[in-house]
């Protein structure tokens, strides 16, 4: 998608990201990540084969995911915490860029609270109140409503992309999608 947005230098866009967890029910520590593969997929060998398709998809886009390093998955509440946070302070999306390099690259437990932290020294984010902030109740109801709100118009997966709050796209697209898409909304407008 950010390919389609920075070719189209001609719109402005507000990308705002929503909380939603694949894994609502998870316990707050995360989960051994075998243990939850085999619960997920039924068996090592299924999730190899889902995860290998996206490695493979992945590396097409020049992304190089490193499941192999992920040892826990995690509670990912506390992640859209601190994206409510990078939101307030415009930088969101390169929360959410660091978010997946962490995890997906790195292997990191986005759960925790200080790898949480780490990131948001690294996107200048940092305040002395910013753990004091995701571990409070403060948020929390704006966030499970949001994500209640995606689950009642039908979202059940990400990505999910929605555009001028009316049309969903499911699921990663090629750049061409996207950008046929925006034109047509244009046109519509």
């Amino acid at each position: 998608m950010n390919e389609a947005l920075n070719s189209l230098n001609n719109y402005s866009f507000n990308v705002v990201w929503r909380p939603f967890q694949l894994n609502p029910s998870m316990p707050a520590e995360g989960m051994d990540r075998e243990s939850y593969l085999k619960t997920k997929f039924g068996s090592k060998k299924n999730a190899k084969s889902i995860y290998q398709k996206i490695e493979d998809e992945g590396k097409l886009n020049k992304i190089h995911f490193q499941f192999n390093k992920i040892k826990n998955t995690p509670n990912s509440f506390f992640s859209h915490k601190l994206l409510a946070f990078a939101h307030g302070k415009k930088k969101q999306s390169e929360v959410l860029e660091l978010l997946f390099y962490e995890y997906f690259i790195e292997g990191e437990d986005i759960g925790n609270i200080q790898t949480l932290i780490n990131i948001s020294r690294k996107a200048e984010i940092f305040d002395r109140n910013i753990e004091k902030y995701i571990l409070s109740n403060e948020d929390n109801n704006e966030l499970l409503n949001e994500e209640k709100q995606a689950k009642k118009i039908g979202i059940n997966s990400v990505p999910c992309f929605i555009f001028n709050k009316e049309f969903v796209i499911n699921g990663a697209q090629p750049i061409e999608s996207f950008v046929r898409i925006i034109n047509s909304l244009n046109k519509d407008t």
